[in-house]
């Protein structure tokens, strides 16, 4: 027994240095692809398929899909050899966690993920994923951007229901006001973290500061309570009493926003209008194109590019980083450049000017942005926080 115990842990141990050894030399393979230029990389990676590599990567927005499949028509000896699938927010930490390291056949290589303070404490802080962001790219994506790097930005905004005509919302304190109730729709937070994420960016300082001002201009007097800690606890609260939970996912809310009752508002991602069906689609408005909402009229959240470590083909996940920092390759068909409610940090990169939409830089002061420092430095008040909102939803 004590020798078939010598043994196990002996096993185990050669297991974690062969893990320790390839998260080494993916590491250094990285720290090299970030200086190469897109042609050298693109050697390095037939070199790698070559030697039976397949690029194997998750993501939670499908139209990495198509990313992928534009990204091996432009490198065509690369073909078939990215595979993707899809990731849903709330399993995508539990499922890396346990896939890498583990030698499951078609363990991902990389993935495309969502929630900044997870990607840190379950995968970068722990050696089991590494950031890669190349040189090339630095004087146009901003330095917040490159380290954890973010491939895209995705928005949720108000979109409400206008067959009655104008919900004329010009301040965010109108939603928590009676006549809201169970007309505003919104995924569970608790189930959804870029929802839960937003919510606790209105704690900070400065979304604080500019709730208690947009507090003073709607009701006409200073914010004052013995109850909550500050204006955005109070919103907080006001508003997920009057949230609809009916619906389970942004296109679901889509849907139901475009075919339910005037009036109903929704907080969802606004790329999701592309499930509407094109007889609905004239019944929905963004609020923010009509007003200039006080405050805020939605969120934005970062998808983040992080490789596994232990891939065996980093100077591959190097390249198909760099084409979805680039502007063909964010750009291309059916891409997320084509289709509203998706940013490229990379600036000289604009919105196609016959789209409903507008640039990154037009949002800038109209939303609450995910902010992975803010979040990840809450310590213990991040559970405060979150028990504050989940008591609410559960009610």
């Amino acid at each position: 027994m004590k020798h078939m115990l010598s043994v196990a842990l002996s096993l185990l141990l050669v297991m974690a240095m062969a893990v320790s050894a390839s998260a080494g030399s993916v590491q250094d393979a990285l720290e090299a692809a970030s200086a190469m230029t897109n042609e050298e990389l693109y050697e390095k990676a037939k070199e790698e398929m070559a030697s039976g590599a397949v690029l194997n990567f998750y993501s939670t927005t499908s139209f990495a899909e198509k990313a992928a499949a534009n990204f091996m028509a432009a490198y065509p000896e690369l073909d078939g050899k990215v595979v993707y699938a899809e990731i849903d927010d709330g399993e995508t930490y539990t499922k890396l966690t346990n896939q890498i390291g583990s030698g499951v056949k078609d363990s991902p290589d990389m993935a495309l993920v969502q929630n900044g303070p997870d990607l840190k404490v379950n995968l970068l802080d722990d050696e089991l994923s590494f950031n890669y962001f190349p040189a090339a790219l630095k004087d146009v994506v901003p330095e917040a951007y490159q380290n954890p790097t973010v491939v895209t930005f995705i928005n949720s905004l108000m979109i409400y229901n206008n067959k009655e005509g104008a919900v004329d919302v010009k301040n965010v304190w109108q939603l928590v006001e009676p006549e809201w109730q169970g007309k505003v729709f919104f995924k569970d937070p608790t189930n959804e973290t870029v929802n839960l994420n937003f919510l606790i960016m209105l704690t900070s300082p400065e979304w604080t500061e500019k709730m208690t001002k947009a507090y003073e201009a709607y009701y006409g007097r200073a914010w004052e309570s013995a109850e909550f800690a500050s204006a955005s606890y109070q919103w907080i609260d006001g508003f997920l009493k009057n949230v609809n939970y009916t619906f389970t996912s942004a296109s679901k809310i889509a849907t139901g926003i475009a075919s339910g009752a005037a009036g109903n508002m929704g907080i969802f991602v606004f790329s999701k209008l592309r499930k509407v069906a094109d007889e609905d689609r004239p019944n929905l408005s963004i609020l923010q194109f009509e007003n200039d909402v006080d405050c805020f009229s939605g969120f934005m959240y970062n998808v983040y590019a992080t490789v596994c470590s232990d891939t065996d083909c980093p100077y591959t996940c190097a390249l198909f980083i760099n084409w979805l920092l680039s502007a063909e390759g964010f750009a291309g068909e059916k891409s997320w450049n084509s289709s509203q409610g998706y940013y490229s940090p990379n600036t000289t990169i604009e919105k196609p000017a016959d789209l409903e939409d507008q640039s990154y830089p037009y949002w800038s002061d109209k939303l609450v942005f995910e902010d992975l420092n803010y979040i990840d430095g809450l310590g213990e008040t991040y559970n405060e926080i979150y028990r504050f909102i989940n008591v609410r939803v559960s009610k």
